[in-house]
């Protein structure tokens, strides 16, 4: 019995010399990946500058600023570079370059028969100021929704306060504003052209006295930074920007005359007497977007 007993504490106290020898293994293993965890976030931490690439999609939502429009949510898609220049412990300044693929649409209303109309020429939508002299209704088109292709060159420039590092991830908030810069822009038109019963499109118009040069929104974001590699992290975001710039031309910047005011617009209403009347869509346009960044 006594030898039986001997073997059972021996093999006891070899089973409990494994198990402690297993969680030495685990414990130094925990602190080692821990150690590198904080090596690896150190060493993001410490970097004053880091670049990359971002991808980014969201949606437009557009406030009209005239009763003329009931304005349809859009969508956005942008790609381009990103910049994060950590000048303080926690707090940062974010920018970049972006193209911006804006898309959009506007229902006109119809009020007392004045049905909205433009004339065209081959591509190209005609403005008042134009010296294109379009024939008498065989190139006018009775407009009754107009779907806008935008690309904007985009440069956020917001205010970044972030925590510390806890393990590989910490967080942030940005509060700043995104100036956006018309770089081309295409019209596709529904509506009827004068003289024609049946409803038709003019797709891909040239369309340059309808849009603003410039695009502000006013806004902020919340997010995550990963840091998975050295000094390599992945950043996503999610933010509301609200739009606080006209995103139309309307009058003539130069000129006292209302021929001279509306030199730029395109679309017109006639009057009682048969006179144009010109106008120009009004609207401000605000965003939600989801942000995704690799930086280095």
């Amino acid at each position: 019995m006594n030898i039986l007993w001997q073997l059972h504490m021996t093999y006891k106290k070899q089973i409990i010399d494994m198990k402690l020898k297993s969680m030495k293994k685990l414990l130094i293993m925990f602190v080692a990946t821990s150690m590198m965890a904080g090596i690896n976030a150190q060493e993001a931490a410490e970097k004053k500058l880091l670049a990359g690439l971002t991808l980014g999609t969201g949606m437009n939502f557009n406030n009209p600023q005239t009763t003329k429009i009931n304005s349809k949510v859009g969508v956005d898609f942008f790609a381009g570079m990103s910049l994060d220049w950590h000048f303080a412990k926690n707090i940062g300044l974010s920018t970049g370059i972006e193209f911006d693929f804006n898309r959009f649409r506007h229902e006109f209303n119809v009020a007392d028969h004045q049905i909205p109309m433009f004339e065209y020429s081959d591509k190209e939508i005609v403005q008042r100021g134009d010296e294109i002299v379009p024939n008498s209704g065989e190139n006018t088109f009775q407009l009754v929704e107009r779907r806008y292709r935008n690309i904007y060159l985009t440069i956020p420039t917001m205010l970044r306060f972030q925590t510390n590092y806890m393990g590989y991830l910490r967080y942030f908030g940005k509060f700043g504003v995104r100036n956006s810069f018309l770089l081309t822009t295409r019209a596709d038109n529904e509506g009827f052209v004068v003289g024609e019963p049946a409803q038709t499109e003019l797709n891909d118009m040239q369309n340059p006295g309808d849009l603003s040069i410039y695009k502000g929104s006013a806004g902020l974001s919340v997010g995550a930074e990963w840091n998975f590699s050295g000094s390599t992290c992945i950043v996503g975001e999610i933010g509301y920007f609200y739009g606080f710039s006209e995103i139309h031309k309307q009058d003539a910047t130069f000129g006292s005359e209302q021929y001279e005011k509306d030199k730029n617009k395109s679309l017109y209403t006639l009057d009682g007497s048969g006179n144009r009347e010109y106008f120009a869509p009004s609207a401000k346009q605000g965003q939600l977007i989801l942000k995704i960044s690799v930086l280095f």
